[in-house]
């Protein structure tokens, strides 16, 4: 073998290689992470569809594994691991979710949804039924071209 064709061989593997790179960070490039008031809303409905349908492996999907609930009328706060076990473990099931007044402001890859929440709620006996009002804050994160909630609080509203 020549010192021509070592050389020509090293030549074409850095240059393969520099090709390879470039396809990656292109690729990396096209992910754009900028939410958008759509991807916000369509989060906000997936999540109500998940609670009525009782869709705890869909619930999964969209909370981020960092999520955390605040709220409790204790001051305690619950994480998506806990909220997750609660809501399949639960003797009462959602009727109805409708919201009025939504905000949803948005920075870069974030989006704050705020607004009023009424949820009807069956008992398991199917007959008793709570209405709870609540005034709510999300905070959704757009990652690697997915959007998933990091963070809620809500209080009630009588």
């Amino acid at each position: 073998m020549t010192l021509k064709y070592v050389a020509a061989i090293v030549c074409i593997g850095i240059f393969l290689t520099s090709c390879q790179n470039t396809t990656k960070q292109e690729e990396t490039a096209t992910i754009d992470n900028t939410i958008t008031k759509e991807e916000a809303l369509e989060l906000l409905h997936n999540w109500t569809d998940a609670y009525l349908e009782g869709d705890s492996e869909r619930l999964k999907t969209l909370l981020d594994d960092t999520w955390i609930y605040s709220g409790s009328i204790d001051g305690s706060t619950s994480n998506k691991s806990t909220t997750i076990t609660e809501f399949e473990s639960a003797d009462y099931s959602f009727d109805e979710i409708k919201y009025q007044n939504l905000d949803v402001r948005l920075f870069d890859d974030i989006a704050v949804v705020r607004g009023l929440e009424t949820m009807v709620i069956l008992g398991s006996s199917k007959q008793d039924t709570t209405k709870l009002r609540l005034r709510f804050t999300d905070v959704y994160r757009k990652t690697n071209g997915e959007v998933r909630a990091i963070a809620t609080h809500s209080s009630p509203v009588e």
